[in-house]
């Protein structure tokens, strides 16, 4: 739809102004109407070799054509689609597959770390929870976010589950590049979380309507997605009876001391990372044991299974939500990760130089588009006040060559950075794992004047925080590229499933993110899928042999949690 107003992203276009933005579009649809016929007569009566793929039918040939013609119009004109006002309730006699939730801020003893932004405010989130009808296996959600910790918890006698099952819980993060789509049912990429539950796939799913960069930036999106997970997590935490209630094993008391140790921690910054840093994570390694041993039991503590979900946009959101949960440690970890043709390097928009841009790959193949001034602009515009150095941390680019060699070094990023779906056999993946016993080879920096850095990110020594800054939690030093207590990119990340298509423009940096998790020993399953364009399984025109086959693969999957 077209916006009812001009975002800062779109002052720049060439059409986004009228009159020329409806002239631009109208003549684009015209035309591209027109070259749909075209289309349809050319790949029917040329050989199969003329196609982008030869395995491709003639629809396939005309639905990626379509669709990269109408992105075009997004990035020159500025047209949004498919998206709501995450602000606005939906009745839920307009839903018919599932059912409108308000979920309450996140409480304010959870605002730590990367999400704790003073000019980001936190708000109540909407969600559309499938199925329509609550299983009895979820207990009512009673009591409000914002009580303490330990009024949170839930005795076990209110849960209706039945004995021995544990509920597998979906949050569903939708794609649309930050700026698109939503999580209503009737949105395109909600054919992923309908599909899940139409074959019983999971107990339930929250598909969260998270503000777009149109309505707030960076962190606002991780806010909204860690507030739904808080939610999720306060339903199914499980209140231990007795003397074991009041015990340090609680989740009440694993915040407590969590920001108690959290006091004088060391934080490793990777580009300014010497011997003396090194020494401390030695001095910290009983500190992170104790650490994980409170996140592992309050996991055993929750019951109910959570898989972050997230499709391109989405994937990068969830990879970000899960990196807050690992850094933060106030919550327990997610039991996995479903990444459709994740996003995972933004950066890419933001070449060292001109001359230094690489095109991403599979140009003819994919409906994505790759023009890097509108792309910047609208990154640009996701991170907001936030400095552009932002766009290097590994919450936002975790896949980025910057990231991977200031945690593992040039070799590395060298042997990961053209890496191709076909290229990742079983030594490939020997050879990364084998590298995780190599330590990481920090690259120095000069790291950022106080000025560049946005109020509420400043950490270390107060005199570091300038006049009109406020010091905040928070597992960064600066914005960045850092990790909290020495671990690594992807160290003690969920086991994780990966889809991806080897004809999408997002294989290389999806590659290098898979060789990332498993240099840091992840759990990584990957499905592979032939000829396919970028998140295959959102588009309802593909061919359907092909989505059925990797709907099972990834069922399966999902079934062995």
């Amino acid at each position: 739809m077209l916006p009812k107003k001009k975002y800062a992203y779109q002052a720049d276009m060439p059409y986004a102004r009228q009159p020329f933005k409806s002239i631009y579009v109208v003549q684009r649809m015209f035309t591209t109407l027109v070259m749909t016929v075209w289309w349809a007569v050319y790949y029917t009566i040329m050989p199969r070799s003329y196609r982008p793929r030869p395995s491709w039918s003639v629809r396939c040939c005309i639905v990626v054509n379509f669709m990269r013609r109408i992105h075009k119009v997004t990035e020159l004109a500025g047209v949004t689609f498919g998206t709501r006002n995450p602000d606005k309730e939906c009745s839920n006699r307009h839903l018919k597959y599932t059912r409108f939730e308000w979920v309450d801020p996140l409480p304010d003893h959870l605002r730590t770390g990367i999400i704790a932004d003073p000019q980001v405010p936190f708000k109540r989130v909407g969600c559309y929870v499938w199925p329509k009808q609550r299983p009895k296996i979820i207990p009512v959600c009673t009591g409000d976010l914002t009580q303490s910790p330990k009024d949170q918890l839930m005795d076990a006698g209110e849960f209706e589950s039945v004995a021995g099952e544990v509920p597998l819980i979906g949050i569903f993060l939708h794609g649309g590049g930050y700026c698109h789509m939503s999580a209503h049912e009737g949105s395109s990429p909600s054919q992923i979380p309908s599909r899940l539950m139409r074959d019983k796939t999971f107990t339930e799913i929250h598909a969260v309507e998270y503000r777009l960069l149109q309505h707030a930036p960076f962190p606002a999106a991780v806010q909204d997605a860690a507030a739904v997970y808080a939610h999720i997590v306060r339903r199914h935490q499980r209140q231990r009876s007795g003397k074991d209630s009041s015990s340090r094993t609680t989740s009440s008391t694993h915040v407590e001391d969590q920001e108690t140790d959290r006091k004088g921690n060391e934080i490793i910054d990777y580009l300014s990372a010497s011997n003396t840093d090194y020494q401390a994570q030695a001095r910290d390694r009983k500190e992170n044991e104790d650490i994980r041993a409170r996140v592992a039991d309050m996991k055993a503590n929750t019951a109910c299974k959570i898989v972050l979900i997230g499709d391109s946009a989405g994937g990068n959101l969830v990879l970000a939500l899960a990196r807050w949960i690992r850094d933060e440690g106030v919550l327990p970890p997610p039991e996995a990760l479903l990444l459709l043709s994740p996003s995972c390097d933004p950066s890419h928009a933001f070449p060292d130089t001109p001359s230094s841009y690489v095109p991403r790959p599979h140009a003819d193949t994919d409906y994505l588009v790759d023009t890097p001034e509108p792309r910047a602009l609208l990154q640009r515009t996701f991170l907001g006040h936030n400095p552009l150095e932002t766009m290097h941390s590994p919450y936002v680019s975790p896949a980025s060559s910057r990231v991977l060699r200031a945690f593992y070094g040039d070799a590395f990023a060298s042997s990961v950075a053209d890496l191709t779906i076909a290229q990742l056999d079983d030594d490939q993946r020997a050879y990364l794992r084998n590298m995780s016993s190599a330590p990481a080879t920090p690259v120095p920096s000069t790291p950022l004047s106080v000025s560049a850095v946005p109020r509420g990110l400043v950490t270390g020594p107060p005199e570091a925080a300038g006049p009109e800054q406020e010091r905040s939690p928070t597992s960064l030093a600066r914005p960045v590229i850092a990790s909290p207590r020495g671990l690594s990119l992807f160290t003690e990340f969920p086991k994780s499933c990966v889809v991806l298509g080897d004809a999408e423009r997002l294989e290389r940096e999806v590659m290098r993110l898979v060789g990332a998790m498993e240099r840091d020993g992840v759990d990584v399953h990957t499905i592979w899928v032939k000829d396919a364009p970028h998140d295959v399984l959102m588009m309802g025109y593909w061919d359907e042999r092909v989505r059925d086959t990797v709907w099972g693969q990834v069922e399966e999957w999902v079934r062995r949690l």
